[in-house]
Order: C-alpha cells, then sequence, then structure tokens
C-alpha cells in the first residue's frame, strides 16, 4: 500500500501546512517528481489548478499534470496519472467530487493507485474521497436520502475546517459517531493526517470523535 495525506486545507502562508509538505516530499528530488491534480469541479479556466500548481512550484516542483473528470476528461490520460509520483485531490464540494469519481469510473483506479505503492494527497473535500463516506455533509446541507460512499481507503471519516464549524453542527457530528459507530477525525486548519501501513500519524491538533467520547 501507499501513503495518505490529510490536509484540512492547503495555502502557502500557512506553517502548519509546511509540515506537512516537508513529511510529504522528505527523500524526493522535488525537480523529478510529477504530480497530477485532480479538481473537485468545473475548472475550465484552470484558475484553482494554476494556483496549486504555483504552490506546487514553490518547492521547486515545475511537471503538474491536470486529469480533468468534467467536460476535458480522457480515458487516455490514466496510464500517465497512474506514473504520477503523487496524485493531489482537490479541495471543493466532497458530494459534488465524489459524484464525479463515481461518474468516470475512478474509483478501481485510484484504489488500485495506492494499493500499488502511489501517494495521494487530499485537501478538504479532496481529503474526505479517502474515508468512508460523504456523510458528515450530506447532514450539514440536510440532504441524508442517500448515503455516499467513498473510497474507503482507510476506515474513518474525516472532518476539515473543524475550526470553522458551529458549535451545533459539531454535536451532531457527536452524534453521529456515537449512534454509528463511526470514528471521525476532525482536523483544524493547518493541521492533518498521514496514513502508511495502518498506522495514523497526527500532525497537529487533531480531535478524534467516536462512539466513547
Amino acid at each position: 500500500m501507499g501513503k495518505l495525506f490529510f490536509y484540512s486545507d492547503q495555502v502557502v502562508e500557512s506553517t502548519g501546512n509546511r509540515r506537512l509538505d516537508n513529511i510529504l516530499l522528505e527523500g524526493m528530488n522535488t525537480k523529478n517528481i510529477k504530480i497530477s491534480y485532480i479538481p473537485s469541479t468545473e475548472d475550465r479556466e484552470k484558475t484553482y489548478f494554476n494556483t496549486k500548481a504555483q504552490y506546487y512550484r514553490n518547492y521547486g516542483i515545475k511537471d503538474i499534470m491536470f486529469f480533468d473528470l468534467y467536460s476535458e476528461f480522457k480515458s487516455s490520460k490514466i496510464d500517465e496519472l497512474l506514473k504520477c509520483d503523487i496524485i493531489h485531490l482537490s479541495a471543493g464540494n466532497p458530494i459534488e467530487f465524489r459524484n464525479a469519481i463515481k461518474h468516470r469510473n475512478m474509483e478501481k483506479v485510484l484504489c488500485d493507485y495506492f494499493n500499488q505503492g502511489g501517494i495521494i494527497v487530499g485537501v478538504s473535500g479532496g481529503a474526505v474521497q479517502l474515508g468512508k463516506s460523504t456523510k458528515l455533509f450530506q447532514m450539514f446541507i440536510g440532504d441524508s436520502d442517500e448515503e455516499l460512499e467513498a473510497l474507503q481507503l482507510v476506515n474513518f471519516e474525516f472532518l476539515p475546517h473543524y475550526n470553522r464549524w458551529n458549535e451545533d453542527y459539531k454535536k451532531d457530528v457527536h452524534n453521529y459517531a456515537k449512534t454509528t459507530g463511526t470514528t471521525v477525525y476532525a482536523c483544524n486548519d493547518g493541521d492533518g493526517i498521514i496514513v502508511e501501513d495502518n498506522k495514523i500519524q497526527m500532525i497537529g491538533d487533531i480531535v478524534v470523535i467516536n462512539g466513547q467520547k
């Protein structure tokens, strides 16, 4: 298996993000790294892509591939995607992102990439895709009719931006964890989680929510 990086956010100004970045890139020659960026939403003007490309260029990484799940999707690019050193799942609406992954039949591609030793970086809604489901966000918008399973590369759910949610929603998350037996890793901006060989490394102040708490 490979390595998973769960970022709550990922911005240049954050010293917390740099801690995660340093671990991500440790031992790698950044000049030779190739990253594939998968957007969570339509990005025809490449606005979000260009912002993230500049983020990685700060570390000397220049080879960054745009792999679209929307109007520019090309299945012929999957082989190139699988050869990348890192796959980056962008921030954004986790439900929309999950639907796009499902629509393009990319679940097996991403799971195989990870199972064969690949590194996947997920930021915010992108990190949610690595967990069990998008249920926490369906709860937030009041859409709980259909539960969308995520990639399920780990046996927990990831909640980014824990420092931004209001207290009522946090109570709902605690109740959800208690009634369903689900473990939730809630992460403040600037912090994150690394999973490798089924071992979880928490970077920063991570709140673990389950039926016992």
